[in-house]
């Protein structure tokens, strides 16, 4: 009996060690790991904008926008310079066809789109990961018109990549998703940029 106490006390002692240094390596970890995930967000911020001269803080002011069709509040990217706002930046998720597909949507004021770029996926290599390519992706800068977004063979303007359709159509759907949510937001997005600025209050 003594025995068995003596080794649960040892058991039990190697397992709060094991414990504490857990605790120890995240500490240690996560404030490195923040700051990758948020250069990471910076540098697709920057690829959907490629028009503009970045620095300066134009390279994007992340606020919280919260709106009432939404129940959550979500993240978005305001680029502005000398108090002009240049574009809007969103973030988004959507279902492929082996998994997530993340996005950033670059959206000009006037609700033009200025481009799109893949950041996150597990599609297929050689096709569904055909979504990253500039021939897919530069099919979307300029576009204005929600109701043309869709793939050519459903009457829009998008060709499809060869061999991964699903792929293809998710990504149209997500970016048609966030100009009509860029559209209909249009006025609570510019003050949500006012409030981070300390404007309005």
């Amino acid at each position: 009996m003594k025995e068995l106490l003596k080794l649960s006390s040892i058991l039990a002692l190697i397992c709060c060690g094991a414990a504490l240094a857990l605790g120890c390596v995240y500490e240690l970890t996560k404030e490195p790991i923040a700051r990758q995930q948020q250069l990471k967000k910076q540098r697709a911020v920057a690829a959907v904008f490629p028009n503009l001269q970045l620095g300066s803080g134009t390279e994007g002011t992340a606020v919280e926008l919260c709106t009432k069709e939404s129940p959550a509040c979500r993240e978005i990217f305001i680029l502005k310079a000398e108090n002009h706002i240049n574009g809007i930046a969103l973030e988004a998720e959507t279902p492929g066809y082996n998994g997530p597909i993340g996005l950033m949507v670059g959206m000009l004021p006037d609700g033009t789109l200025s481009a799109i770029s893949v950041i996150s996926h597990t599609e297929t290599p050689g096709l569904g990961a055909n979504i990253t390519l500039q021939s897919f992706c530069s099919q979307f800068s300029g576009q204005n018109e929600p109701k043309n977004l869709k793939l050519k063979k459903n009457g829009g303007t998008v060709d499809h990549v060869t061999g991964a359709t699903i792929s293809s159509a998710a990504v149209v759907q997500a970016v048609r998703d966030e100009m009509c949510f860029f559209r209909a937001n249009q006025p609570a997005i510019l003050n949500a940029q006012k409030r981070a600025n300390g404007e309005g209050q």
